[in-house]
């Protein structure tokens, strides 16, 4: 399977989303702020995270996990 670089950016950015939701965390904007507290750098690279991106980041790991 060929990874596009958005979706090799969110297989990297996994670990630190599945931890939030691991505890409890699992709303867009919970889980924005939780990145952007956290240091994760978002995707424009300004430090804060978008209830957009993290929903795009998610889309993105979906295929990822359906094609394990």
């Amino acid at each position: 399977m060929r990874l596009t670089l958005a979706r090799m950016k969110a297989q990297r950015l996994e670990p630190a989303v599945r931890e939030l939701q691991a505890n409890g965390v699992t709303s867009l904007v919970g889980l924005a702020e939780g990145l952007s507290e956290h240091g994760v750098p978002c995707v424009k690279g300004n430090g804060a995270w978008t209830v957009v991106e993290v929903a795009r980041l998610l889309a993105r790991l979906i295929p990822l996990k359906e094609a394990a």
